[in-house]
């Protein structure tokens, strides 16, 4: 009896493409309100810490969101050399 995968190749890029976007989106949205929240403090509040707090939370989401975009595009791009495009299915 062979053992097989508990997941097929395809699935499992399938679920880990669903995945990073899921964590891409949700780093997206952190990265718009630290950004809202940013402008906000330096018009109203004015203080240093806030404003350096804010913007580094903005400055590590973007970047979370970009690197979890170009790995979500990564595993789509591997599913249309493997498997095709929607298009040809």
């Amino acid at each position: 009896m062979e053992k097989r995968k508990v997941l097929d190749e395809g699935r499992q890029l399938k679920r880990m493409n669903a995945e990073t976007r899921r964590q891409s989106h949700m780093h997206k949205w952190f990265a718009i309100v630290a950004a809202l929240d940013c402008v906000l403090v330096i018009f109203y509040d004015q203080d240093m810490r806030n404003i350096v707090f804010s913007a580094g939370v903005c400055i590590v989401c973007t970047f979370l969101w970009l690197k979890g975009r170009k790995q979500s595009r990564s595993y789509r791009r591997e599913w249309d050399q493997k498997f095709g495009t929607k298009k040809h299915l």
